[in-house]
């Protein structure tokens, strides 16, 4: 699934091309439509937003939000393998191919198209989500924040000082991988995240965040802030599904440390090697010398 730098990376690479544009029309396939939560049609959602204009586009956690004209806000969750695309489509022989050169026609990943919604630059925006998870739903202003996705959030990572940070571990028990990842603890950070977090920090996944001092969360939230914002930088980590709007990979894969490099050399040279575990049914990556249990 999309962590906070991907949708990150979506919600600021879709901010220069969509504020002001608005809707034309709405395509949705007929065959397994996308979920939109409560059950509304496709053609109720099209006439919703039809001709309304796009104000903002903001990111809470890993979903997507798009206020638009009028009392009602687009909610967007990618969930595992979805991913928004801005470019050009044609619908030929029962499937959307893109009228755009490189990426967008050419990646497999970027084929699986599920919405398409059509913009006043004549432009479109569209879902592209092989496992079909992917959910859209149209709510009304004041009840964005009482959608289930949202009321029970952590703090943001990226808008909590560290004296916020440490006080949500005042009565905290549990592993710091498994702490991390939990969005209701700090919301946006999952697997690939935290191992590279964690890495970073010195610190084993399987550390018991009741046995870690001032000092050892201190690197946590240090290391918490530079590796969000260094992979938003690199616009997010292109492993499996996930691509950014134009259809390209994102490139701070090509900078992690820890995730997915098992049986390679630390790069910090201690002579540690990178060890897989499972850690509640996920696997964590770390080093064998630099990262202590605590």
């Amino acid at each position: 699934m999309p962590e906070l730098p991907e949708v990150e990376t979506i919600v600021r690479e879709l901010r220069k091309d969509l504020i002001g544009l608005r809707f034309r029309n709405v395509w949705a396939d007929p065959a397994k439509p996308v979920n939109t939560g409560s059950g509304a049609s496709w053609s109720k959602i099209q006439k919703e937003i039809k001709g309304k204009k796009i104000l903002s586009i903001r990111r809470r956690a890993k979903y997507i939000v798009l206020d638009i004209e009028g009392k009602k806000t687009i909610f967007i969750h990618q969930k595992m393998s979805g991913h928004l695309l801005y470019g050009k489509w044609t619908f030929k022989d029962k499937k959307w191919t893109s009228a755009i050169a490189g990426p967008l026609r050419d990646d497999r990943n970027n084929q699986y198209i599920r919405v398409i919604m059509g913009l006043s630059n004549g432009y479109q925006l569209a879902l592209s989500d092989l496992r079909r998870f992917g959910k859209i739903i149209l709510v009304d202003d004041d009840e964005v924040n009482n959608l289930k996705e949202i009321r029970e959030l952590g703090p943001e990572p990226l808008e909590i000082s560290f004296p916020e940070f440490k006080k949500l571990f005042a009565q905290k028990r549990g592993r710091i991988k498994q702490v991390l990842m939990d969005p209701h603890f700090i919301a946006g950070i999952g697997n690939i995240y935290a191992d590279e977090i964690l890495w970073r920090a010195g610190l084993h996944p399987t550390s018991r965040v009741e046995h870690l001092d001032d000092k050892d969360l201190k690197r946590v939230y240090t290391a918490m802030v530079s590796i969000l914002k260094l992979a938003i930088r690199h616009k997010g980590s292109s492993m499996d599904d996930y691509r950014i709007p134009s259809g390209g990979k994102g490139n701070f894969q090509n900078f992690h440390k820890a995730y997915q490099r098992t049986g390679e050399k630390c790069s910090r040279k201690d002579g540690g090697v990178i060890k897989r575990l499972k850690l509640g049914g996920r696997s964590g990556h770390f080093c064998s010398v630099h990262q202590i249990r605590k």
